[in-house]
């Protein structure tokens, strides 16, 4: 099963956020509680919707930055695999997900991903404008 969006954020945002264990669950809703080291290719998490296989094994399989990863989910005796390509296009990134596995196939919810990148800015990003306190004109003094 393929899925498709084209998100209006960097390469490089999508890329990270997409390769963040620990952000699994902003993408592929069926992910939660993602237990993942700093940098770990392995991790832990729980398959929502399957209450025989709760307990999941994850897996990063894959990594090319920015443009391709793939991972690999266990829960029981289905495999997952999610295949994830990356590209720029125009002001965005056009991010197609593949499932290629006997399991029937986890929900994927790009839509929620470019929320979740709308509320979260890169680095670098300035937030909201803040008020300046401190000094600022003055009228000038009358004069007698």
């Amino acid at each position: 099963m393929d899925h498709h969006a084209v998100l209006a954020h960097p390469i490089g945002q999508v890329f990270g956020h997409l390769a963040d264990p620990a952000r699994l669950g902003d993408w592929l809703p069926a992910a939660t509680a993602v237990h993942a080291g700093h940098g770990a290719a392995t991790f832990t998490l729980r398959l929502s919707g399957d209450r025989a296989h709760a307990g999941a094994a994850g897996e990063l399989i894959g990594y090319e930055p920015p443009w391709q990863l793939a991972y690999r989910l266990v829960a029981g005796p289905d495999t997952h695999v999610l295949r994830i390509t990356c590209t720029t296009t125009g002001a965005g990134t056009r991010v197609h997900v593949r499932q290629a596995s006997p399991a029937a196939p986890l929900t994927v919810d790009l839509t929620r991903l470019g929320q979740a990148l709308t509320a979260r800015p890169q680095p670098g990003t300035p937030g909201p404008a803040r008020r300046r306190r401190g000094r600022g004109l003055r009228p000038p003094s009358a004069t007698p």
